[in-house]
């Protein structure tokens, strides 16, 4: 499966990629949402793996992006973060 992973902080981009890799997924990596919206309107993701907090967009106007997309598949969205609390 093709996965978009979007992540600005490099160590945690790689560790993402190697993992993804050794499970057969082909990845694709960027550093920020809008980065991350480019390669996701230029491919074919059905899986997006992103950081909440990121600069430039960050992972919830991302998702929010991709989601006011219409295609014909659906794409899942995977959100990390280390916010915690109910508010987040």
């Amino acid at each position: 499966m093709k996965v978009l992973v979007v992540e600005d902080n490099a160590t945690a981009r790689f560790v993402l990629k190697a993992t993804l890799e050794a499970l057969g997924h082909e990845v694709t990596l960027t550093e920020n949402g809008r980065a991350g919206l480019d390669a996701w309107n230029n491919g074919d993701f059905r899986v997006v793996v992103s950081d909440w907090m990121m600069p430039e967009t960050d992972g919830l106007a991302l998702c929010r992006a991709i989601r006011a997309t219409t295609r014909d598949y659906y794409t899942s969205f995977i959100l990390l973060t280390a916010l915690g609390g109910k508010q987040n």
